[in-house]
């Protein structure tokens, strides 16, 4: 687990990419990196440690299981390469179907989740339990060809006469997790009662931080300073924003839509003055994943695909998002979008810090 200062990528005020090391002023704008306050260790509450694993970049929440204190050398799903299956004394990360929703998380009946049965509690309230099933699998070949499944289950109360399809938590309280049975089972299904079952590690899906999750503005800046800004980046155009700086659902998944545009004439002050017109953006990409937004329905499948390989059962959006920060995408660009979009050409950005507006 890293409870150590991380120094931030990009500046908090302009969005600039910042030198490697640990800069105390942005070279961009001038704002001071030295104020920003240290992340303090994370707190007792399993709901705010995080560790990080070898299947994504970004930290991820544990949430449970049978370890006493999270491990970042527990082993993923599809990751454990040796013939002989984990022992007792291995750690294996297992995730939770959960989504992603503002502040926390969320799981519900029928994705992922079933519910079992109601109990009463004091003060007229009922709790509902929710099971869900999830299976831990090593690299092809490898394991002896075992299985760990196990079964996990969250709890949720409501007022008498009130019904639950699902249950949600903010990061930070206690997840309302834990894991209620566990076997290994061999390739054909059976059950191998000899082999030790290894401490498990519950583990909340990688989230990965868009617009909404990050305090971030766009800045106004004259032509000549956003010209020297968008050196390096892939997209060197003029562009409007689909939808304003909101943050919209993209095929991307979360982001800002930008088409491109013709630069506009300089204005006299008065033209600035009483002439509305539509912002004009230039945008900071420097490594944009390309495809043909006909094609893409294809090349989701293999992103989900390639995330169930890992253990990773999450939703369609969710997995676009942890692939292409995986390897290093910091927007996407789509083209033949006329038909979805009525031009040729879309941009997909992933934080406001990337535009600057002129």
């Amino acid at each position: 687990m890293d409870t150590t200062r991380r120094t931030p990528r990009f500046c908090p005020q302009c969005g600039a990419l910042l030198p490697p090391g640990d800069p105390r002023f942005c070279i961009e704008c001038g704002h001071a990196l030295s104020a920003t306050p240290a992340i303090p260790p994370p707190p007792s509450s399993a709901g705010r440690m995080t560790v990080r694993l070898p299947n994504a970049r970004v930290e991820q929440s544990v949430i449970g299981g049978t370890v006493k204190l999270p491990s970042s050398g527990a082993i993923p799903p599809g990751m454990w390469v040796l013939d002989e299956p984990p022992s007792a004394q291995v750690v294996v990360a297992i995730y939770a179907p959960l989504r992603a929703v503002v502040g926390g998380w969320s799981g519900l009946s029928g994705q992922g989740w079933r519910r079992t049965e109601r109990q009463a509690r004091a003060g007229l309230r009922m709790a509902f339990t929710f099971v869900a099933e999830r299976v831990w699998f090593p690299a092809p070949g490898c394991g002896g060809g075992l299985q760990l499944h196990v079964t996990i289950a969250a709890t949720a109360e409501a007022e008498e006469g009130r019904e639950r399809l699902g249950f949600r938590y903010r990061e930070g309280s206690n997840p309302p997790m834990k894991i209620t049975h566990t076997e290994w089972r061999a390739s054909d299904g059976k059950t191998v009662v000899e082999h030790p079952i290894p401490a498990i590690q519950i583990m909340a899906p990688p989230r990965i931080l868009r617009v909404s999750d990050l305090r971030e503005t766009i800045r106004r800046v004259s032509r000549g300073e956003a010209d020297r800004w968008v050196d390096g980046s892939a997209v060197r155009g003029t562009y409007q924003l689909m939808g304003g700086d909101v943050q919209q659902r993209t095929p991307a998944g979360r982001g800002l839509l930008l088409v491109e545009v013709a630069e506009p004439e300089r204005r006299n002050w008065l033209q600035r003055f009483f002439v509305l017109t539509p912002g004009h953006y230039r945008a900071r990409i420097e490594r944009p994943f390309t495809a043909n937004l006909g094609q893409w329905k294809q090349q989701v499948k293999e992103i989900q695909r390639e995330a169930a390989s890992l253990g990773l059962d999450i939703e369609t959006d969710a997995a676009v998002e942890w692939w292409l920060d995986r390897y290093g995408y910091d927007g996407v660009i789509f083209t033949g979008a006329r038909q979805k979009y009525q031009c040729e050409q879309v941009i997909v950005a992933f934080r406001r810090g990337q535009l600057v507006q002129v």
